[in-house]
């Protein structure tokens, strides 16, 4: 009776403890994550205007529609036209519960990006505290979470990388505990929650289905299934029947068009059907060499946008070390299935963000493997070197991996975000240009025209003005997208289609395009009919 008595007091400590240790880390990732998005007062590239303007429109009573076009894979023909046929709604879902309490701005945006990413490294510190025992390990895996390299600067942006880490990752989590059918139900829920936030969600399934089949008995193999669907089903139907009721099926094609391309621009190719013929004719030794290549660069990725480079190694010990734990097992599982779904069908996109993105629900695995992977090194060591402190040793080496993460990430963030000027970050200066011009236009009356852009979402967001994306092609090309919507002015920049390098050097010219203005390097033209 002493003895249960003892255990129950300690199992009461221990509970107390991690409690504690939660709100500590969830107060100063808050602090990290505030710091970070304060000087972010605009977004900064494409996906993050989309999911803005997406949620705003929402809030606006204008539903689920684009007012600009930045692909043509779903074969768009009108403006506005149905949104997240590509992108996936529950980024600009969370923009519109905000700014509906807050208001439109971008701070409103922002806020519950902030506060969700805020939870992510307790899910670190809960992964190494159940794969290890050790609450050093917990702690140190998250403060790497807090930090997080490369991903600092964008916890706070109100795009995919947040909702599908923190769902991601739970959904993990809670299919490797099937102690109850309602802990199943809910990593099925996560794990829809994470296909909302990103397409390739749905690749979570397969580990959740997977630690399923290993974790009880072979008769609770279906409740356990029937669960996990149940819970997947609940929170992602209401955007299927949406579909549905829009373009006639589930889920849109035009994400898939994206495995059969030949190079990354033909993301914006209009009128050209994307399909296995189109990439066989690629040429099979083309497509053998962007697929080698791509595994080579995946690799290099997940090394440094995951990995920091110098944790790579550790991490890749501690995930073998704990290969066996259930935890390390499903989230081994889904960064197999990532890395080569990544590589090998997605290839373009993946290279270009799909594979950083979608790794970030890794994180909490990787850090929390990190630090079992540096005290199996130092053990080695110490093994062969009799006087060495291995206790001293690991607690030097891990405050020191710490530091140097810290270092790493904050020189990173301010890289990305501040600049040389801490006055003026150059993260709010990278559509100055798209402002400029929407105020001429402005003045000219022509703030109602349709423009063709490089990056539609953020010049609409920048600008309220319509806008289409330009086609890879060369003028024809070009021509023929703005009849097709009614597009009167052109705006082309350095990043532009190789088939018009000749047109933005002025060795080429075409008489229904009227050069009328440059704002550097960006130049401004009409487009007659």
């Amino acid at each position: 009776m002493q003895r249960i008595s003892q255990t129950a007091a300690s199992t009461h400590v221990t509970s107390l403890m991690l409690r504690r240790d939660h709100w500590l880390i969830l107060g100063l990732a808050l602090i990290a994550r505030v710091l970070a998005a304060l000087p972010q007062a605009q977004p900064n590239y494409m996906d993050a205007a989309y999911y803005t303007v997406g949620g705003q429109r929402l809030v606006q009573g204008l539903g689920f529609s684009d007012p600009y076009v930045w692909n043509y894979l779903d074969q768009p023909t009108t403006l506005p036209h149905p949104s997240h046929l590509y992108w996936m709604p529950l980024p600009s879902i969370l923009v519109a519960v905000s700014q509906s309490i807050f208001g439109i701005n971008y701070r409103a945006a922002q806020l519950p990006f902030v506060l969700l990413s805020a939870v992510l490294p307790i899910i670190a510190y809960a992964v190494a505290w159940q794969v290890s025992a050790s609450r050093r390990h917990a702690w140190l895996a998250a403060l790497l979470t807090i930090f997080s390299g490369f991903y600092l600067p964008y916890w706070g942006v109100p795009e995919s990388f947040t909702p599908f880490a923190v769902f991601g990752a739970l959904a993990i989590y809670g299919s490797a505990d099937h102690s109850s059918t309602w802990k199943v139900l809910a990593a099925g829920a996560c794990a829809g929650l994470a296909h909302l936030s990103r397409a390739d969600g749905v690749l979570l399934l397969i580990p959740v289905f997977g630690l399923a089949y290993t974790a009880r008995p072979a008769r609770s193999f279906k409740r356990d299934i029937a669960a996990i669907l149940l819970g997947y089903v609940a929170v992602t139907v209401p955007w299927f029947a949406r579909n549905v009721g829009v373009i006639g099926a589930p889920l849109s094609s035009a994400g898939l068009k994206a495995a059969w391309l030949c190079n990354y621009d033909e993301l914006f190719l209009y009128d050209v059907p994307l399909d296995f013929n189109h990439l066989l004719g690629c040429g099979i030794d083309h497509v053998v060499l962007d697929k080698l290549n791509s595994l080579a660069s995946g690799l290099i990725h997940l090394m440094a946008e995951d990995g920091m480079i110098f944790l790579a190694p550790l991490m890749a010990v501690g995930l073998w070390r704990s290969r066996r734990h259930r935890l390390i097992r499903g989230a081994s599982m889904y960064l197999v299935l990532l890395f080569f779904t990544m590589s090998i069908v997605f290839t373009f996109a993946g290279d270009r963000g799909g594979l950083f993105h979608s790794s970030g629900a890794l994180l909490p695995f990787l850090f929390a493997a990190a630090p079992i992977g540096l005290d199996a090194l130092i053990g080695w060591i110490a093994a062969w070197h009799r006087t060495w402190n291995a206790a001293a040793a690991r607690s030097v080496f891990g405050a020191s991996m710490l530091g140097l993460a810290v270092v790493l990430s904050v020189g990173l963030w301010r890289s990305r975000v501040i600049g040389s000027d801490l006055a003026n970050p150059v993260w709010n200066q990278a559509s100055q240009v798209y402002q400029s011009i929407g105020l001429w236009l402005s003045d000219r009356g022509a703030a109602g025209s349709i423009v063709m852009v490089n990056d539609p979402p953020d010049f609409f967001y920048q600008t309220h003005i319509q806008a289409i994306v330009i086609p890879d092609g060369d003028v024809t090309t070009l021509l023929a997208a703005a009849d097709r919507f009614g597009a009167g002015w052109l705006i082309l920049d350095e990043n532009h289609a190789r088939g018009l390098d000749d047109f933005y050097a002025g060795r080429e010219t075409h008489p229904r395009l009227t050069r009328v203005t440059d704002f550097g390097s960006t130049i401004v033209y009409q487009i007659r009919r």
